[in-house]
């Protein structure tokens, strides 16, 4: 009988049918602003970071095939003064990898993590990975950095958005870091490559 009220006879229920009217628009446009935040916040994020892992795979793949084609005389060879060989490059890559591991994890933990920088000369000097075995290296370059793309794809949505300090340096989100970190991959895979 009610719905009879809404849609239909007797006649005199002209206010109640703009009420039910206007109430049927709100719901809508609550549902609306509902789902484009679900999906601006949770299923975009998470597509991001899929799609930054998926990234990082292919990085990881395709540069594990090309290394296999440069020799340990080659991995050597500085281009020039100051610079460093494509060993010492991957030995910062693992060195980037193991700092970013860190930020990673330990990001997750509070809503906010204050971690110091990491002087990238010293840490490639003292490890002296001109001396370290080119296969070897990268070996543990590719295994590290497919469980940091384990780690990239389970790092929780809400997560993304936690403020990093690194050093003195503006605050970042998590989720800049991961994404830096891949730029800053491929930023050296060029160098190796050229």
């Amino acid at each position: 009988m009610r719905l009879l009220l809404f849609f239909g006879p007797p006649v005199g229920n002209d206010r109640m049918i703009i009420v039910a009217l206007v109430a049927f628009f709100v719901v809508l446009w609550l549902l609306s602003v509902a789902s484009k935040w679900i999906t601006e916040k949770i299923w975009k994020g998470k597509a991001r970071m899929q799609n930054t892992a998926d990234e990082l795979r292919a990085l990881v793949a395709h540069a594990s095939s090309r290394f296999e084609l440069i020799s340990e005389e080659e991995s050597l060879i500085r281009p020039s003064e100051g610079k460093w060989s494509k060993r010492e490059i991957v030995g910062h890559l693992i060195d980037s990898a193991s700092n970013n591991h860190q930020r990673f994890v330990r990001g997750q933990v509070g809503s906010e993590i204050r971690l110091p920088e990491y002087d990238q000369e010293a840490w490639v000097q003292n490890q002296v990975y001109q001396k370290e075995s080119w296969s070897a290296l990268v070996q543990l370059w590719r295994l590290y950095n497919l469980h940091l793309i384990h780690l990239i794809v389970n790092i929780p949505q809400e997560k993304l958005s936690n403020t990093c300090f690194i050093g003195d340096n503006p605050p970042v989100s998590l989720e800049f870091l991961v994404t830096d970190y891949v730029r800053h991959l491929r930023h050296h895979l060029r160098q190796i490559y050229s």
